[in-house]
């Protein structure tokens, strides 16, 4: 589940999104998860 402020990226492409409205299920770009990097609050 994603959090509102959650940065991920995409490793093959280099794609970053930031969560503005949380939900569930995953990212995915380039047909692969995307990568959590951080968020609002680290």
């Amino acid at each position: 589940m994603t959090e509102k402020g959650d940065v991920y990226a995409c490793k093959i492409c280099g794609n970053i999104v930031k969560v503005i409205s949380p939900g569930s299920g995953v990212l995915v770009c380039c047909g692969q998860s995307m990568q959590f990097v951080g968020g609002d609050d680290e």
